[in-house]
């Protein structure tokens, strides 16, 4: 079966397109939503596409859109609402593949499906963003320990313990072969190093924390091959050899519906348990390239490291350099003596080899002191016609406005808005007027905005009204309290 038999055809054509990083970020909050919910509708998933994508949502390139995807005008969000451009990404996404739509059964509620390839997709995009460190897994222990107790148990689940040695050999010679290959990166990063801190690191803080501790620390330790290899090597060759029980876990495979004959289920059986000892039997030599690769590193950053810190790299090391660079010269002229200046031949003809190189010039700048000439100032004479003003048309007033709205927004979004709120109150429950402390105009109308706004559905707070008002730092507000979602109401 090919790719796109499985994948629509216009699936990656978001991610190739101007406006790329919107939709990306879009596929994130997607993410987000469905690990926190088992279904989420239309509705839900455009606050949330607002509430995380405000600012990004005003800068979508509609003109963009319409050339790439051939639009109509009537297909693209106007760009002027939130709401229309995010009900327009979710379309997006629907055409291409991303989502899908269907009804809630008794209504007429839309909700989002995601296809199996969407959340394997997004989750490899979001594994590349994910700054934290990957933990190693015990790759090595788990093959012996699955085998070690399906050899003891032979009860219905050697099929399934075969399975997962399987896997966890294939994974740990990708994780062998990565290790590799991010050895040598490093490696080649050394020639780009200039400063003896840049060499500290990319070693202590990048190689030694992503790579030793955390993959190649446990592969010589904990999760040793040689310490499992002979056990795992020695359980596989007793399956090989043991035709019933061979014979009982290809029936356990039958039993999953993924074959058509016991035959078949036998051959595949017996190729996986080859392949699991092949695999250990090289890899010692995979380990012993991984060792060299290693050493050659550590050592070439050693190096790296003590050239750095033993040549001079100021002003004086370089002319050093330069002088020192200049020496084999001095034989090319044996016996030349400059006239006039005295000396020896070879240090007459390193200065003026030397001059012919350099180039002085004088520089200046002009300040309050220096002299000047003082303009003359001309009368204007009344038969001269005055400059003509143009004033600017209606099309650039316009432009000025919708420029002005796009900066304001900017300034009081949503998600500053809410960082306030969460600021305001401190991780309390329940914040009283006369607890608000304002500084200056702009707390005043983030204070406005965030009761405004306290009625969204995906707000984590509300507001309750009072009696009377309240002197708060020069401004009068009205008595309220913030409450977050889940307090009891009568509390405080």
């Amino acid at each position: 079966m090919k790719l796109f038999d499985v994948l629509p055809q216009n699936l990656f054509s978001i991610l190739a397109c101007k406006n790329k990083s919107l939709y990306t970020e879009a596929l994130f909050v997607l993410r987000k939503a469905f690990r926190q919910e088992m279904t989420i509708a239309k509705s839900d998933l455009v606050s949330m596409l607002i509430a995380n994508l405000d600012e990004a949502l005003l800068t979508i390139d509609m003109d963009a859109e319409k050339d790439e995807f051939g639009l109509e005008d009537d297909d693209a969000a106007s760009g002027q609402s939130l709401s229309a451009t995010a009900h327009y990404i979710l379309r997006r996404l629907r055409d291409t593949g991303w989502i899908e739509m269907e009804y809630q059964p008794d209504s007429f509620e839309e909700i989002i499906t995601l296809p199996d390839y969407t959340i394997k997709l997004v989750n490899t995009l979001y594994s590349f963003t994910d700054e934290a460190v990957r933990e190693y897994n015990s790759f090595v222990y788990s093959t012996y320990s699955a085998l070690r107790t399906a050899d003891t148990d032979r009860d219905d689940f050697m099929y399934n313990a075969l399975l997962t040695a399987h896997e966890n050999t294939v994974k740990l010679v990708d994780e062998l072969k990565s290790l590799h290959n991010n050895i040598r990166r490093y490696h080649q990063a050394l020639n780009t190093y200039v400063t003896a801190n840049e060499v500290l690191k990319g070693h202590f803080d990048e190689y030694k924390s992503l790579i030793m501790d955390h993959i190649y620390h446990p592969l010589k330790t904990l999760d040793s091959v040689p310490r499992f290899k002979i056990p795992i090597l020695n359980i596989i060759s007793g399956w090989l050899s043991d035709t019933e029980l061979r014979k009982k876990i290809a029936e356990q495979a039958m039993q999953r519906g993924k074959y058509r004959s016991l035959d078949e289920a036998m051959d595949d059986i017996i190729r996986k348990m080859n392949e699991i000892n092949d695999l250990y039997e090289g890899m010692d030599a995979m380990l012993d390239e991984v060792d060299r690769k290693n050493s050659a590193y550590t050592r070439a950053s050693m190096e790296k490291m003590y050239y750095l810190l033993n040549t001079d790299r100021s002003i004086k090391g370089k002319l050093v350099d330069i002088i020192t660079a200049a020496a084999p010269a001095f034989s090319m002229a044996p016996g030349r003596k400059l006239p006039d200046r005295g000396g020896s031949p070879d240090t007459e003809y390193l200065i003026d080899m030397l001059a012919d190189g350099v180039v002085l010039y004088r520089q200046g700048y002009i300040d309050d002191r220096s002299l000047y000439t003082r303009a003359n100032k001309s009368s204007r004479h009344d038969d001269e016609k005055p400059l003509k003003i143009d004033l600017p048309g209606e099309d650039i007033g316009e432009a000025v406005i919708q420029n002005f709205i796009k900066n304001v927004k900017k300034l009081y979004s949503r998600q500053k808005v809410m960082a306030f709120v969460d600021r305001l109150m401190a991780g309390r429950e329940i914040l009283n007027s006369s607890e608000i402390r304002l500084e200056n105009d702009d707390e005043f109308i983030m204070l406005i905005l965030a009761v405004i706004d306290s009625s969204e559905k995906n707000r984590n707070y509300r507001v309750e009204f009072t009696d009377g008002y309240v002197e708060c730092g020069g401004y009068r507000i009205p008595g309220m309290r913030f409450i977050r979602k889940g307090t009891v109401r009568n509390v405080g």
